[in-house]
């Protein structure tokens, strides 16, 4: 068994990178595709501690992309502004705690079966992504669409998911509590308790940052409540999903084991060229054929077409999504780092130029979208050259993290927050720079583990 890294390196290593992850998520991308990012860096960071061979990285890459996506389906804006009002702060204690919970818990369900992929028939992996969007779809119609327990603003009511997402979760591990191995059940449910115990207490105490800021004096400084929360929901997940592997490390190191170590790769051209088909087929034909129809059909009460509109509706949500990049690297996982780290990054491309250039969004809608190709295919051909040489897991890790803060610093010229006019010494640093500091922290210290700690003790499986 490998004992090379401590406990803490388990624990700090995914929690710094999960914190990062989680703050450019908000910053750069939110929604599900924006929670693509923490999805795919955590699950890097835990293959790089285990030395899991390349191929299967790429793989579990894909399953936390998967998985951890899928939280960001659930609306917890107004949530949030329960935690600013004496009144409501417990409700909405409770509601945080709630949401982070079941997202940490089925986030975390759906990234262990990367971890026991090579382990499963084909078959019970569809099977439960099936039952998981069956399960969703009995929470929408049973808990949130009556809104029996309702965690926004009854006054401005808006959809929630949590209900869904919650019996997605339970669809999900009762059918593979019943169908997979006694050992790999018990990898299943330890990440999916631990997933559970991260996420409540990372939303649910990384929501106190908002009753602290209502207490405070209004000209106080700093003010960046919001992405205080991210970074502790982001540290305490990773932390969690990184105690998890720690304890089930033997386990799965002798899983990674069975998985070959090393593979042919696609034409380069067959490869990019399939992955730009599929970033297009999830982030704009199917977005752009269904969303309208489930739009245009709110209304309806008819039993065909609300029928209808509950299938196309599980059609646009981000688990079916997940379902169809788990489905392609099932049968081309030659594509799963294509997967994994270029459609993570694509859509971080599209909200920059969306958020950013909304002039040219309006009037050049097509050179918008070049701009967004452009970058993208950047990436995709970096990561074919990455995934031809040898530290496959550090170069894509790198190359996952500044990419994305790349993103981040572009985002950050064009806003001008860089502008310091006029300001104090605290302001600039409390006010202006904070996040962007912490973000530019975060992501030396987690290269420089990549780099020194792990990087060389990788050699052996790539």
């Amino acid at each position: 068994m490998n004992d090379k890294y401590s406990k803490w390196m388990f624990i700090i290593f995914p929690a710094i990178t999960m914190l990062l992850g989680w703050g450019l998520r908000g910053h750069i991308g939110g929604g599900p595709f924006g929670a693509m990012i923490p999805g795919a860096m955590v699950a890097l960071s835990l293959s790089m501690l285990l030395k899991l061979p390349s191929n299967l990285t790429a793989i579990i890459v894909v399953f936390g992309v998967a998985g951890i996506g899928l939280g960001g389906e659930m609306t917890y804006g107004q949530t949030l502004s329960f935690l600013r009002d004496p009144e409501t702060m417990w409700w909405g204690v409770l509601a945080t705690t709630v949401k982070g919970s079941i997202w940490g818990m089925l986030g975390a369900s759906v990234l262990s079966l990367g971890f026991v992929y090579n382990r499963l028939e084909k078959k019970t992996i569809v099977m439960a992504f099936l039952l998981l969007m069956f399960g969703m779809l009995m929470g929408f119609k049973l808990i949130n669409q009556p809104m029996i327990i309702y965690f926004s603003d009854p006054g401005n009511p808006r959809p929630e998911s949590w209900g869904a997402l919650l019996l997605g979760a339970v669809f999900l591990l009762a059918y593979l509590k019943y169908k997979v191995a006694k050992d790999d059940f018990k990898i299943i449910s330890r990440f999916a308790l631990f997933g559970l115990i991260g996420g409540a207490l990372g939303f649910g105490l990384g929501g106190f940052w908002f009753v602290l800021g209502s207490a405070l004096p209004k000209e106080v400084i700093f003010k960046s409540w919001w992405k205080a929360m991210e970074f502790t929901f982001g540290f305490l997940l990773g932390a969690s999903l990184g105690y998890a592997t720690w304890l089930s490390r033997k386990e799965l190191i002798q899983f990674g084991k069975m998985d070959s170590e090393k593979t042919t790769n696609l034409n380069i051209y067959k490869e990019i060229g399939l992955t730009l088909l599929i970033g297009s087929l999830i982030y704009w034909i199917i977005p752009e054929s269904l969303e309208p129809f489930v739009d245009a059909t709110s209304a309806n009460d008819g039993i065909l077409m609300s029928s209808l509109r509950a299938v196309a509706q599980i059609l646009v949500n981000y688990s079916f999504y997940g379902f169809i990049l788990v489905i392609v690297v099932m049968y081309i996982p030659k594509l799963a780092w294509q997967i994994g780290i270029t459609l993570t990054f694509c859509h971080a491309a599209i909200d920059l130029v969306r958020d950013n250039f909304t002039d040219m969004q309006a009037n050049s809608p097509g050179l918008a979208s070049l701009w967004v190709v452009f970058l993208t295919l950047i990436v995709a051909l970096l990561t074919a050259y990455f995934n031809r040489k040898n530290e496959i897991k550090r170069s894509m890790f790198l190359l996952l993290v500044w990419s994305l803060m790349i993103i981040s610093y572009t985002a950050f010229l064009i806003t001008g927050r860089w502008s310091v006019s006029n300001m104090t010494l605290g302001e600039m640093f409390f006010k202006q720079y904070f996040v962007d500091m912490i973000f530019t922290v975060s992501a030396i210290f987690i290269s420089w583990i990549a780099i020194k700690k792990i990087g060389e003790a990788s050699q052996d499986l790539v």
